[in-house]
This record gives structure tokens, C-alpha cells and sequence, in this order.
């Protein structure tokens, strides 16, 4: 069992804590809903019984305007809380939600890749939306309900300390008390249920996203139907998980409804007791167990408030993972401001570096790297043998296992991730691209580039004309993926993007992949005088195909730079 945590708490605090005011509007609006609906039952009771009392001539006057008035304020009254209540709490819940889901992507942005690697691709997408999802139960169905409840009591109590002797209210806040009681223990055991939900759903979501992103290898090799049996079974579990769930919290809810009618049963032979006894009028009498029975839509919701927050509990506690990801901090805050990025006085160096992902096997080294300006260093190789996680390492995005990476004699591991991408351009291998525009693709910020300039990269790596040849031209969508352009020019777009951050070291990763032969060339020679004023670190498996006065460094013979 997973026992509520301090920083899950806390997390879930700092979620909601912007929009406290909506929230304890929300809940205030709450309280009046069933304060209001507990005044329209017992008014409705006291009216009817004296009514019929005066209609039998045991009641010499009665007032039917001031009651009849206070059963129309209570109706109306219940029906606006109950709308506004539902207007502002989901107001501020789905804005909460949207601004957590934002913080979200940027700790991941913020992650290094080794980071990233540890998650599945679906365990990313079920954080960023079941989990994050899972969050609005704690203000809408714990929270919220837990405080209305204890507002609404009280208020209960005071009427009825008002209108009737100390027993009955004594009664009221002892079946307060045991409602607490049996909600607390209820809630131990499902919030048991509500960890394993969570973790199943998670495990559900995982895996059928895995299953669509592998279909046509699962369909080569014949193994798809293997594979759907195994998520049919996964989803038979999560659904049976689900209804016991929802079971136990129907079971629970009417557990309290049970002690609210033996309390009201209680009150009834009480208020009978005192009407015998002239202590109380017969509409008094009638009044009290009504209202003990108003607060079983209040006392009922307790048990479910308390088994959900298991739910958002688990969930905040995977989604706390992205969202409290903090940047490294560079201790050296000169390197900020020693230089704008476009003007190159940047360096990079890496000594006696050892690369890999266990120190007991490492990929390569030790080496040491340091391309001089303007000089790009060719990295080459079988594959396996560490040359993008070489160039991972010198991104900053891994960790060197043994050595230092450092940019203006600063440790790379000590800066930002913002404060590093504002001086290095990385084109890994594995492309990510977003069906966006190409104009998206190229102009990702906020800041304004003319179409000009746009124009002017595409025509840096021999991709203007096609984009021309399309209809829509810099607004032309690639697709998923880039799925609407070939795998070369997938590379060249992102090559174009590299030359638009302008930015003083630049490594690129087979960023010739999918060309023939006379494009690289044309590239290759549209690229080289941009290359002049810029730290290049390039891998690739041909480097015959690059300027033989480049630097090169094979790494199938001892790390020598040439």
C-alpha cells in the first residue's frame, strides 16, 4: 500500500494553490447547495405538518408566507449554487489542469535524454493526460466536498441547537463523528483499490500504445493477434478493477446512508418524545428527523471523497516526475552574458572523456575533443560503437562517464538546459518532427523572421524549390512525423532549422541521411561558408563523400583526432 506522501501533498498544493479563491468560492457555493437542500426538506416538512394541523383546527394561526417564502428561496437558491458552484470549480479546475500540463512538457523539455530514454512512449502520454486527468478529483471530489460537508454540519448544528434540547444536537454530531469514522476506514481500503486503478490504467494505456506504434511489425511477423489477446486481457483486468472500484464506493456511500437513517430514525422517536411532552410544537417535531435525513446527500459523499484522493494521489506522484523537474543552474553566470549567441566567441572542449551507459562496459574512451572554428570534425565508424552517444555527451544530454564536456571553460553538467541550447544546435538521428507548417518547423519561437530569411535556409540545403513546387509553400504541413516529405528531406528541414538558431556550436548527426550523392554535394557547398564561423562536431558512416580538409576521426582505430 502506498501511504500518502508529504511531497505529494505538497505537489498537489502548489497545482491548485493559484486559483485558491475559485476553489473556496466553489466550495462555499457547495455548502449553500446542501445547506440549501437540507432547508428545503425540513421547511417543506414543518409547512406541510402545520398546515395540515391548522386545516384540522389544532392550530389557530399560521403564517404561510414567511415558510412558503423560505421553501421558494431555498429551491431557488439550491438550483443557482448548484449551477455556479459547477460553472466556477470546473473553471478553475481545467485552467489549473491546462497550466500543470504546460509545466509538464517543459520539465520534460528540460529532462536530459537519459531521463527521457527511462520512460515508454506511453507511459508519457498516460502522465500528460489520464494522470494529469486523474488530478481534478482532489479539489472536485475530495477537497471540496470534504469542507462543504464540515460547513454544512455546522450549520445543521447550530439550527438545531436553536430549535430543539442539547440531545439532538448531540445526536446530530455523533452521527457526524461516526460518518468520519467509518469514511476514514472505508477510505483505507479503497484507496488500496485506488492505487492498483491507477497502475492498471497506466499499464492498459502503455501497452496499446505500443501495440499501434509496433502494428506493422507485429503484422510481419505474424504476432498481432498474440498481442491484442494480451491487451484484451489487460483491459478485461483495468475494467474488472474499475467495478470494483465503483462497487465498493456504491457499498460505502450507502454504509453512511444507513447511520444517517438510524440517526434520523433516532431524532424521530427523540422529537416524538418532546412533542408528547409539549417541549416541542408537532411541526418542530417533524422538522428535526427531516433534517437529519437532508444530511445524507452531505455525509454520503464523505467515503468517495476519501477513496478518490488514493486516485489522485498515485497519480500526482507520476505526474510530480515531469512537472518538478528543475534546470540545472550554471554556477558560472558570466556565461549567460559574455556573449550574444550569434556572435561565436563560444568554445567547446572535452578531456579524457569516457562515454557510455555502465561504466564497467563504456562505448568509447578516453578522448579528447576540440574542433577548432571553422574546421568541422568528422566522426566515423560501425555502428555500435558510440558515435551518437558521443554527440548525445557533448549535447549535455548524457552524462560523460568519466572526463568533462566543457563550453567557455565552463562544465556542461553545471549549466541550464536553456542556458546550453542558446549556444549549441543538436540534429540528432532519431527526428521528432510535428505535423506543422514548415514555417512552424523553421520559426518555432515567438520571434518575428521574414519569409526572406526563411527562404534563404531552405535554399542553404537545396530545399526551396521543392517547397515552392507546392501549393501552400512555407505553409505546406508536413505531416506526422514529416510523413508528407521523404526521409532526406526530413533532414534537410531540420538541417534549415540548425542554420536558423545561428548558434556558435553545431552537432549534427548523419545530416545527410536519405541523399544522393550530387544534392549532399550541392549542400555541402551552400553549407560550408556558414560552417566558417562555427564549433561543428559531424558523424556519419561516409565520410569519404566530406571535404578531405576537414578533420577526421575514426573510431574503429584508437581515439586519435586527425
Amino acid at each position: 500500500m502506498h501511504n500518502p506522501t508529504r511531497a505529494q501533498l505538497a505537489f498537489l498544493h502548489r497545482v491548485f494553490r493559484q486559483r485558491r479563491s475559485w476553489y473556496w468560492g466553489a466550495w462555499g457555493l457547495l455548502a449553500l447547495t446542501w445547506i440549501a437542500g437540507i432547508a428545503l426538506l425540513a421547511l417543506s416538512g414543518w409547512f406541510i405538518t402545520a398546515t395540515a394541523l391548522a386545516g384540522a383546527g389544532l392550530l389557530a394561526t399560521l403564517d404561510v408566507y414567511v415558510p412558503s417564502g423560505g421553501i421558494r428561496t431555498a429551491a431557488i437558491s439550491r438550483t443557482l449554487a448548484r449551477y455556479f458552484e459547477r460553472l466556477v470549480s470546473h473553471e478553475a479546475v481545467l485552467r489549473s489542469l491546462a497550466d500543470l500540463r504546460g509545466r509538464s512538457f517543459r520539465g520534460l523539455a528540460a529532462l536530459p535524454m537519459e531521463r527521457i530514454r527511462a520512460f515508454r512512449s506511453g507511459d508519457l502520454q498516460t502522465r500528460l493526460t489520464g494522470d494529469i486527468d486523474t488530478l481534478d478529483a482532489m479539489p472536485l471530489r475530495v477537497a471540496g466536498p470534504m469542507i462543504a460537508a464540515a460547513l454544512s454540519l455546522i450549520v445543521t448544528l447550530i439550527m438545531t441547537a436553536w430549535l430543539a434540547p442539547w440531545p439532538a444536537t448531540a445526536l446530530l454530531a455523533a452521527s457526524g463523528v461516526a460518518t468520519l469514522a467509518v469514511s476514514a476506514l472505508l477510505a483505507l481500503a479503497g484507496q488500496r483499490r485506488s492505487h492498483a486503478l491507477v497502475q492498471a490504467r497506466a499499464r492498459e494505456r502503455v501497452g496499446l500504445f505500443d501495440y499501434i506504434g509496433g502494428l506493422a511489425e507485429l503484422l510481419a511477423y505474424d504476432r498481432a493477434r498474440e498481442r491484442e489477446a494480451t491487451l484484451r486481457r489487460g483491459n478485461a483486468d483495468y475494467a474488472r478493477q474499475q467495478r470494483a472500484q465503483e462497487a465498493f464506493g456504491v457499498g460505502s456511500e450507502q454504509i453512511v446512508q444507513g447511520l444517517v437513517g438510524a440517526a434520523a430514525l433516532v431524532m424521530l422517536v427523540l422529537a416524538l418524545g418532546w412533542y408528547r411532552d409539549g417541549t416541542l410544537t408537532a411541526p418542530v417535531a417533524v422538522l428535526l428527523p427531516l433534517m437529519t435525513l437532508g444530511l445524507g446527500e452531505v455525509l454520503g459523499s464523505l467515503p468517495g471523497a476519501w477513496w478518490r484522493a488514493g486516485e489522485s494521489l498515485e497519480a500526482a506522484g507520476r505526474v510530480r516526475q515531469l512537472d518538478g523537474a528543475t534546470p540545472r543552474q550554471t554556477p558560472d553566470e558570466s556565461l549567460q552574458t559574455q556573449s550574444a549567441p550569434n556572435s561565436h566567441p563560444m568554445l567547446m572542449r572535452a578531456e579524457a572523456l569516457t562515454i557510455g551507459f555502465r561504466r564497467e562496459r563504456p562505448l568509447l574512451g578516453p578522448i579528447d575533443v576540440a574542433p577548432a572554428r571553422g574546421q568541422p570534425l568528422v566522426i566515423s565508424g560501425p555502428s555500435g560503437r558510440g558515435k551518437s552517444t558521443l554527440l548525445d555527451t557533448l549535447a549535455g544530454e548524457l552524462p560523460p562517464l568519466d572526463g568533462q564536456v566543457s563550453l567557455a571553460h565552463t562544465d556542461l553538467q553545471q549549466i541550464a538546459t536553456d542556458t546550453r541550447y542558446r549556444h549549441i544546435s543538436y540534429l540528432p538521428q532519431g527526428l521528432q518532427l510535428p505535423d506543422t507548417s514548415i514555417r512552424a518547423i523553421l520559426n518555432p519561437g515567438t520571434s518575428v523572421v521574414s519569409d526572406e530569411v526563411l527562404w534563404q535556409a531552405l535554399e542553404r540545403v537545396d530545399l526551396a524549390t521543392s517547397v515552392r513546387d507546392t501549393d501552400e509553400g512555407l505553409d505546406y504541413r508536413i505531416g506526422e512525423g514529416g510523413a508528407y516529405l521523404s526521409g532526406g528531406q526530413r533532414r534537410r528541414l531540420a538541417l534549415a532549422a540548425v542554420v536558423l538558431q545561428d548558434r556558435p556550436v553545431v552537432l549534427l548527426d548523419e545530416p545527410f541521411a536519405g541523399l544522393d550523392t550530387t544534392t549532399q554535394q550541392r549542400v555541402l557547398e551552400r553549407l560550408q561558408p556558414w560552417l566558417q564561423d562555427r564549433q561543428c562536431i559531424l558523424v556519419t558512416h561516409a565520410p569519404e563523400q566530406l571535404p578531405a580538409s576537414w578533420s577526421k576521426l575514426d573510431i574503429t582505430t584508437p581515439w586519435v583526432q586527425s
